[in-house]
């Protein structure tokens, strides 16, 4: 008869760990609430990241030979504009350029360097750039000077037009590919 009372104590407690855990033993469970995208990483291992990004993707930019060039009248509204890119070891780098109001073609991560793990990047917001996870905003005129803290991933704080383009160089985005 105790076995019975063992059996059904194991089994039991079996019910409540799948209930807590969501049935999972996946190392990233992604949540939903209220609109906000969260990643949950085991405890065990907090530096495991989703494969999937929710900031704005943007349009795709292809290197040819080490160097991404991009045409520089793009960015005379002054608005951001969002782009990806496949590294050579595979890796996909998410990034934004934009003019500031100085005329500075600037170009960083689309990533926060502290919430980068949320994988939700940053928006604009006039003349600032806002962390879609923690909601900190930036200066433009300061993207890429800083490394560390709550802002995007520093790739090039001036980038030079030549013949008409900007061009971004594939070891610059390699600095900020840990991000994603």
């Amino acid at each position: 008869m105790e076995n019975k009372y063992l059996i059904g104590f194991v089994l039991l407690i079996m019910i409540c760990f799948v209930i807590l855990t969501g049935g999972s033993n996946d190392e990233n469970k992604i949540t939903t609430k209220e609109g906000n995208t969260t990643i949950t990483t085991k405890e065990d291992n907090p530096y495991v990241q989703s494969s999937q990004f929710f900031g704005e993707n943007g349009e795709e930019a292809n290197l040819v030979n080490g160097v991404l060039a991009i045409e520089a009248s793009i960015f005379d509204d002054n608005l951001v504009h969002y782009y990806h890119t496949k590294l050579s070891n595979g890796k996909t780098v998410y990034f934004f350029v934009v003019k500031d109001s100085n005329g500075v073609y600037r170009a960083a991560a689309n990533a926060c360097q502290v919430c980068f793990g949320d994988r939700m990047g940053f928006s604009q917001q006039g003349s600032f750039m806002v962390c879609n996870a923690c909601k900190n905003k930036y200066p433009l005129e300061k993207i890429a000077t800083e490394k560390g803290g709550c802002n995007p991933g520093p790739i090039n704080p001036n980038l030079v037009v030549e013949g008409g383009r900007i061009t971004i160089k594939e070891s610059e985005l390699e600095e900020v590919a840990d991000l994603f």
